[in-house]
């Protein structure tokens, strides 16, 4: 019994760790356009600094092009890679980073389960069509909730369809997530470092070292090593089906966390619509096999070979 207690209570807080900063790089993007960095130099920290770290991790185990393909290759890098984090990191000049928090996952999830239903064949059960509805509803709700729709929403929707469309790549070509990780991190940085150097406006060079740290440990350390470990962690500690579920927090933890770090407004409709994507997003995830969930949505730390970012 106390070993339970013991292996359930470590596991929620790796849990924690995982939803924070989860959350926390949709703020950081936020308070990094906000200050003294364009979302150009944020793509650059972010995939910089992570293809450093997960490049033995593509040496090792390959780019994958005999899954993928060349056009399957490209497709992941473009749909999870530096493009994906560029909109997300545009769209919040004008989007809130609660926008981010409950649009991006939202329609992820909602646009997951139409393309595995067409394209795989899953089927919708009871459960995920209530998810489905009821994630929906808090997406509309929380947009009419949060006043004039801008363009960072619209590019929020957008990037909720790649993120989409990268895990039925992932599923499709079945990846290991690890693998997949690696690949599009490294590919990221090959394509969009030149770009960057050579064509893109900088203000990484003129920003406080400390802005330019603190983002660069953030987004290519904490979110792309720690909080992979921390979910895989939560996930053996708590069970695949609660481990599954976890992503469904963000709405939430990012709508709190935008409030106290960037002094973002939020009042009740705000918070009761994030709470209603949160609840829809729990169902959609809790409606399908869990497994096959952790291997194609959220990148994991382990393989079958014991392979591991380290514990």
């Amino acid at each position: 019994m106390l070993i339970i207690l013991r292996n359930t209570l470590s596991g929620l807080g790796w849990a924690i760790v995982a939803i924070t900063v989860w959350s926390g790089s949709l703020v950081m993007l936020r308070l990094g356009m906000t200050t003294s960095l364009n979302a150009y130099d944020l793509t650059v920290l972010r995939f910089g600094v992570a293809a450093l770290i997960l490049a033995p991790v593509a040496m090792r185990r390959g780019i994958g092009t005999d899954r993928l393909g060349l056009t399957g290759l490209l497709a992941m890098v473009v749909t999870f890679g530096a493009p994906y984090v560029l909109l997300i990191a545009l769209a919040m000049k004008s989007a809130p980073a609660a926008a981010a928090g409950a649009l991006n996952p939202g329609v992820m999830a909602i646009v997951s389960v139409l393309l595995g239903r067409m394209i795989l064949g899953d089927r919708i059960g009871g459960t995920r069509f209530i998810g489905l509805a009821a994630t929906a509803t808090g997406i509309v709700l929380f947009t009419r909730a949060g006043g004039a729709v801008t363009t960072g929403h619209l590019i929020l929707i957008g990037t909720g369809i790649m993120w989409a469309s990268y895990t039925l790549i992932v599923r499709r070509a079945a990846v290991p997530a690890l693998n997949a990780t690696a690949i599009v991190a490294v590919g990221s940085a090959v394509f969009y470092l030149p770009i960057y150097i050579v064509a893109l406006p900088k203000q990484i060079l003129t920003a406080p070292l400390a802005d330019v740290l603190m983002q660069a440990g953030f987004q290519g350390v904490l979110v792309s090593v720690v909080a992979i470990y921390a979910f895989n962690r939560s996930a053996e500690l708590l069970g695949p089906v609660a481990g599954a579920t976890l992503p469904a927090l963000i709405p939430v933890g990012t709508l709190g966390l935008g409030v106290v770090v960037l002094g973002e407004t939020a009042g009740a409709g705000e918070f009761a619509s994030a709470i209603l994507v949160t609840m829809g997003l729990a169902l959609i995830l809790v409606g399908r096999p869990a497994m096959r969930w952790l291997s194609s949505h959220i990148p994991r730390g382990l393989n079958k070979k014991g392979h591991s970012l380290g514990k």
